[in-house]
């Protein structure tokens, strides 16, 4: 005969919680009762020291019901009673701020709910592998459960669910087979499907001695990509492999991993295990000695899991090193693929960037440079502006200067690191010093371009710019613009200014308006241009207005500066009077 009891708790309330909160998906139950039946299994282990044959067996009836069973301790009615009292102790607000006591987790208690998001009912069959009677355990979501004893019964707990509706796919041998596989891959306890001899979990217990080909073999054949280099990583914290990814990907990419915690699939996310610069890598790594949080899909931020994250990120760059030594064509295919990762990993790792500089590249007016050839450049000027690096590239190639642009992720930071390391010549640019290099003209050449330099400066006068005339190489480039960090700042406030409104778009008026004596930029005519030297002979104020508005706005473009509203309006008025004046003609 059996006994009807009541959970002690609202089951109803903690249901919710668990579809609604804490799991991201009813597949979990899977999960749930593999973790169950590998402790249970465990636990028969510490306590039968001579047994060795634990095993998970799976039975499905498709889309109907499914009984998983383990030959594990099993539970007595005392240890019924002890797990559903842990149910009873995890409170619904513990449930949501992730607050159960580590002991819970992985216990038999509160995974088992999970069951409920995909079966009206949780039958358990249970025998203690230490002797005593089978017992029948019933449970119902309306909060009602009953318990009986059970006659015919193996040692070990089978657990026997019937399908809601909506939920068969869930019960299907293929699907069950599926979820085993991601949740169980690394479990040391075999699973089965009833009626198969293959294992559905085998793997190796320890990758440090397995060849690297057996590595990508294996990579390939869990993740489905063409790996360039396997990394093993065996650390206190971790074990497993981290594979370096055949293809560029984005900081932002969110890689799909496995990650494991005590060989139980915890998470696909890396963020808050692996270092921000690991977005290059897809992993397949174990972890011991971490918290998960309650719904088991992440890590608790604690000391345990700094150190483990400071363990693979040495892991790997010992790896990178050995490399360096022993294979350093391979380490140049991997740079050439992920250069953006590694410079972020050397902008703040010491080792790794003075292992890596010489082989990473950047771009100078002399073509793409590795850091190793920027040792031996001597002399050099950065520019943190790809388009300012693109409009004065030409220049220093006329002058036989070295010109780098750092206007890439982590560049300016590795190139002054070098300056300070290596003790070489580099500078950052300044605009109104490189501009004073240019060739002044002569005092004849000044005298026949002052009508030019009037037009000009009456023409930019509304932008606060003023004309300058010089010589420079190319001479296909007709007009550099230039301005000092204080021009460059006051215009930015005038383009913010003009895209604001209401208080903001006053308190910046007001800012500038507090500013008594406006620095001009400099717009440089450069006499070499066929163009200027046609303009000099020009004697049409209006046509040459219009002629360096549209040149300075080319200028503006050409050193990548925003346009601000007046000036894009100033160039199609200035296209329409040379239009007009052609059509005048």
């Amino acid at each position: 005969m059996s006994d009807t009891y009541h959970f002690q708790v609202n089951l109803g309330g903690m249901l919710d919680v668990l579809s609604n909160h804490l799991y991201k998906s009813p597949d979990v139950f899977l999960r749930e009762l593999l973790q169950n039946g590998v402790d249970a299994v465990t636990l028969r282990q510490k306590s039968q020291p001579d047994w060795n044959r634990g095993k998970l067996t799976i039975t499905v009836e498709p889309g109907r019901r499914l009984i998983f069973r383990d030959n594990g301790a099993g539970l007595s009615e005392e240890g019924i009673h002890r797990f559903l009292a842990v149910i009873g102790q995890s409170s619904k607000t513990e449930l949501v701020n992730g607050r159960i006591p580590e002991d819970y987790i992985g216990r038999f208690g509160i995974g088992l709910l999970s069951c409920f998001m995909v079966s009206d009912s949780i039958v358990v069959h249970t025998r203690p592998a230490a002797g005593g009677e089978a017992h029948v355990w019933t449970g119902l979501p309306d909060g009602t459960y009953t318990l009986e004893p059970l006659e015919e019964c193996p040692v070990g707990t089978a657990v026997i669910l019937t399908a809601k509706h909506g939920m068969e796919h869930y019960f299907q041998p293929r699907k069950v087979a599926e979820l085993v596989r991601y949740y169980g891959l690394a479990l040391p306890v075999p699973v089965y499907l009833s009626g198969d001899p293959e294992r559905l979990n085998s793997i190796p217990a320890d990758f440090s001695g397995v060849s690297r080909s057996q590595l990508l073999s294996f990579g390939e054949w869990l993740f489905e990509e063409d790996f360039l280099e396997a990394i093993p990583i065996q650390t206190p914290h971790i074990s497993g492999v981290a594979y370096v990814l055949p293809y560029r990907t984005a900081p932002s990419a969110k890689g799909r991993h496995r990650i494991y915690l005590k060989q139980m699939l915890l998470t696909e996310r890396g963020d808050t295990l692996l270092p921000p610069w690991a977005f290059f890598l897809q992993c397949f790594l174990n972890t011991r000695g971490l918290r998960p949080t309650a719904s088991r899909e992440d890590f608790y931020e604690d000391r345990a899991l700094s150190e483990a994250r400071e363990e693979f990120a040495a892991a790997v760059r010992r790896h990178l090193a050995q490399l360096a030594e022993e294979d350093p064509d391979r380490l140049r295919g991997i740079v050439s693929v992920h250069a953006e990762a590694i410079k972020a990993m050397a902008v703040w790792d010491e080792e790794l960037f003075r292992l890596f500089i010489d082989y990473l590249s950047f771009e100078t007016s002399e073509g793409v440079m590795t850091g190793a050839a920027l040792k031996r450049a001597g002399e050099a000027v950065w520019v943190h502006s790809v388009p300012k690096f693109k409009q004065l590239k030409p220049i220093f190639m006329a002058q036989g200067r070295l010109l780098i642009c750092t206007g890439y992720a982590s560049d300016q930071e590795l190139i002054q690191a070098m300056a300070e390391r290596f003790g070489l010549p580099f500078q950052p640019l300044h605009e109104e010093e490189m501009f004073d290099t240019l060739e002044d003209v002569t005092a004849a050449e000044r005298q026949r371009g002052e009508r030019l330099l009037r037009a000009a400066d009456e023409a930019l006068f509304p932008f606060e710019c003023q004309a300058k005339l010089r010589r420079f190489l190319p001479a296909d480039l007709p007009v550099l613009y230039a301005m000092s960090d204080e021009v460059q700042f006051l215009r930015q406030l005038q383009t913010a200014q003009e895209n604001s409104s209401g208080i903001f778009s006053g308190a910046l008026a007001s800012m500038l308006s507090g500013v008594e004596e406006r620095p001009l930029a400099t717009l440089y005519l450069n006499l070499n241009s066929p163009i200027v030297r046609r303009l000099v002979t020009t004697a049409d104020p209006e046509l040459l207005g219009s002629m360096v508005q549209v040149l300075y706005v080319q200028a503006l473009l050409a050193g990548g500066h925003p346009l601000r509203g007046g000036e894009l309006k100033t160039m199609n008025q200035a296209l329409l009077a040379l239009l007009e004046h052609t059509a005048g003609i």
